[in-house]
């Protein structure tokens, strides 16, 4: 694909112009007409057509976008086995991973085997639940994209003591709280998140 080509896609405006993201203070900026070639990355920002042009540094990586149901984690190793792309995406080891055909029938992935970047970067994975955990108490859900709602639904089945009108906050690794999640937002689940529910006015 050309340039151009790929901001249509996404609806941009004629103002910007593509740039490959490396994992680099450096990147790479696209002519409208300048051919893209997605194995070499598929990660890239909008920048000002304005703005200048420079060229990637030649120790740079670009960032690959790795996708499975459609949720995406960023690395700069092409070269994966099917269990640290598992990691990656923050999947339980007995999730079943498949590579996405444009067909009925897709490949399954063992844990040892070699996922090269350039051989496709989108997965689907079957058979499999998360854990996650809303007021210390584990809740398993069979999805990676959940909205709040949903999230809250699922604990609530699970015999939390919580209710819908409660809010829901994601905790960081410390244990803080994050934003408040509005119900109608989808959040891509990773094994052992954690959120905390409370009601309106405790948000302590």
């Amino acid at each position: 694909m050309v340039a151009r080509d790929i901001l249509d896609q996404t609806g941009a405006s004629a103002d910007v112009v593509l740039k490959r993201d490396y994992n680099s203070t450096i990147d790479h900026i696209f002519a409208d007409d300048e051919e893209v070639d997605l194995r070499q990355g598929n990660v890239f920002k909008t920048v000002p057509r304005c703005a200048p042009a420079p060229c990637n540094t030649p120790d740079a990586s670009p960032k690959l976008a790795f996708v499975v149901d459609d949720a995406w984690e960023a690395s700069v190793n092409p070269h994966q086995t099917g269990h640290s792309l598992k990691r990656l995406m923050g999947l339980p080891d007995g999730a079943k991973l498949m590579r996405d055909f444009e067909s009925p029938i897709d490949q399954p992935i063992t844990d040892d085997e070699k996922v090269i970047f350039q051989d496709g970067p989108v997965f689907t994975v079957k058979d499999f639940s998360l854990t996650i955990k809303v007021n210390n108490n584990k809740v398993t859900v069979g999805k990676r994209r959940m909205t709040g709602l949903e999230i809250k639904q699922a604990a609530i089945a699970e015999k939390v003591k919580i209710e819908i009108s409660f809010v829901l906050y994601q905790l960081d690794k410390d244990g803080n709280l994050g934003p408040a999640i509005a119900d109608d937002k989808i959040i891509v689940l990773h094994h052992c998140d954690a959120f905390r529910c409370v009601a309106p006015d405790d948000n302590s």
